[in-house]
């Protein structure tokens, strides 16, 4: 999940605008004392290594393949991941609220919950319980920071080439399973109990017009 592929509908910006954007709610979470920071689909993104150290824990959720080649690979190359809580799970079947609990995520204090690149590979309904669960678990202070593809809804050349695309993304395991259209993303945080309190977006993609990433970051309402 999130691997970061570049297809051709999307500007080459757009992963180095998501990079930055959730590279920036890192900084800020650690920045302001939030000392549990959770990725979710975690895949073999590296931030717990380029921002680790101190008293920061970090919990990576992934499916177990993923998690055990990540953990090989670090160990071949030397590279110690103390620090780093694995939670192997598998979104569309298993309880995230009971694989977080067992791995030791703290409900009464504030988190960072990163969702990069993963929206677009769950079904709608398994994205809604999901955003829902972290929810439930955020204490007053925590941070949920997404991204989402965002897709226009017309235009026959844009229609083909997201076809295309999304073929490709089958045939490598990493099918889009939801498509978002402008205001869905905002719109999926709302009704799961998250505010809107920052975004930005990528460049539009020069073959799909209007197609972007849009990235976001939401606090929990209840808080």
């Amino acid at each position: 999940m999130g691997r970061g592929f570049v297809l051709p509908g999307l500007a080459p910006t757009g992963l180095a605008e998501r990079t930055r954007f959730i590279d920036e709610e890192v900084a800020r979470a650690i920045g302001g004392g939030i000392e549990q920071i959770v990725i979710v689909g975690a895949g073999y993104d590296g931030r717990a290594l380029r921002f680790g150290g101190g008293p920061t824990r970090w919990i990576e959720v992934d499916v177990p393949s993923t998690q055990a080649d990540k953990r090989r690979r670090l160990s071949t190359l030397g590279i110690s991941s103390a620090g780093v809580t694995y939670a192997p799970v598998d979104l569309g079947r298993d309880d995230l609220d009971d694989v977080l609990d067992r791995a030791g995520h703290e409900t009464s204090r504030p988190s960072l919950f990163i969702c990069e690149g993963l929206l677009a590979y769950l079904p709608l309904e398994v994205n809604a319980s999901l955003c829902e669960t972290l929810c439930a678990r955020a204490a007053p202070g925590t941070v949920l920071a997404v991204n989402a593809y965002v897709t226009p809804a017309t235009g026959a050349g844009g229609r083909a080439l997201r076809r295309v695309e999304n073929g490709v993304l089958s045939l490598i395991g990493e099918a889009r399973r939801t498509e978002f259209r402008p205001g869905d993303p905002e719109k999926l945080l709302v009704v799961t109990g998250w505010r809107v309190t920052r975004t930005t977006r990528s460049a539009r993609g020069k073959l799909d017009q209007g197609a972007h990433l849009l990235m976001l970051a939401g606090e929990p309402v209840q808080a």
